[in-house]
């Protein structure tokens, strides 16, 4: 099947970004595309202009800030996965954004802004996200904010972004102690997409210990939005990082599970994804320390 006919504009600055969709009757922001196309060609959706932002340089690129590092909404998978910067500073990010699928094609050119402005359930970056405690850059008419990515995730495939807004960049702090992180994700067949995901964001007391300071685990793919796993959480923190705490948290997953939230579709029930938790929460642990 082929999209609907559409109008094409470019925009070479996120102010122009801006004042496009704000002059352009029923137009559609296009990035990287990934999620946006397949949707066109099914034509479950039928803009009639896209504006292409893709060109603008000031949303790409990985840096650091005075308090961590800030990532460009244009910035590619790929990119997230090969910096360095990235793997030092929140290593949750690169273990879970490696799990995409897509193969070579997806991930030199699909967007974090992208990703996270589709907030699919299954998608992967917003329990890697939540875990890391980012803070989403906000720019549209009213000028420019930052939302917490507790608030950001609305529900599926919603999010806090009004009409004529985007994502500009996604910003993380950086911790000076040791910092560990891991990602574990059971795939759908045939999407690719996360049935249930868990991201490990582990912050250490010192650099030369293993006792938790801050344990944070989020799922993705198992309910409308990601989620923290708050007894896992809860289990790990104040503990030297051993097979015993690892056992505990996972055991504690689901203590504080709204169970009637849990996803339950064609992809898989609620409770095969509540049985998934605590393994995979084993899992994402063993993976963030190296095992």
């Amino acid at each position: 099947m082929h999209a609907e006919p559409f109008e094409y504009a470019q925009a070479d600055t996120v102010s122009d970004a801006i004042r496009l969709l704000g002059e352009i009757e029923d137009s559609r922001l296009l990035a990287g595309g990934q999620a946006l196309i397949p949707l066109l060609k099914q034509r479950k959706v039928a803009p009639a202009t896209l504006v292409d932002i893709s060109g603008i340089d000031e949303l790409h690129g990985i840096e650091h800030t005075d308090t961590g590092v800030q990532i460009g909404a244009l910035t590619t998978h790929r990119e997230i996965t090969n910096s360095d910067m990235l793997a030092d500073s929140v290593p949750v990010l690169p273990a879970a954004i490696s799990k995409i699928s897509g193969g070579i094609q997806v991930h030199n050119v699909a967007t974090i802004g992208g990703n996270i402005a589709r907030a699919h359930p299954a998608y992967d970056y917003a329990g890697a996200l939540l875990a890391a405690e980012a803070r989403i850059h906000i720019a549209g008419p009213d000028g420019k904010q930052i939302v917490p990515i507790t608030e950001f995730f609305c529900g599926a495939c919603e999010t806090c972004l009004e009409e004529s807004q985007l994502v500009t960049a996604v910003e993380i702090d950086n911790w000076n102690n040791k910092r560990y992180g891991g990602y574990a994700k059971k795939k759908e067949p045939a999407s690719g997409g996360s049935v249930i995901g868990i991201a490990t964001d582990l912050l250490f007391e010192a650099e030369d210990n293993n006792r938790v300071s801050a344990a944070r685990v989020a799922a993705n793919g198992f309910q409308e939005h990601a989620v923290r796993i708050t007894a896992a959480e809860e289990a790990l923190t104040g503990r030297l990082i051993n097979s015993e705490a690892i056992e505990l948290a996972a055991d504690a997953a689901g203590g504080e599970i709204d169970t009637n939230a849990i996803l339950d579709n064609k992809k898989a029930s609620a409770d095969y994804r509540e049985a998934l938790l605590g393994p995979y929460v084993r899992r994402s642990l063993n993976k963030a320390i190296g095992k």
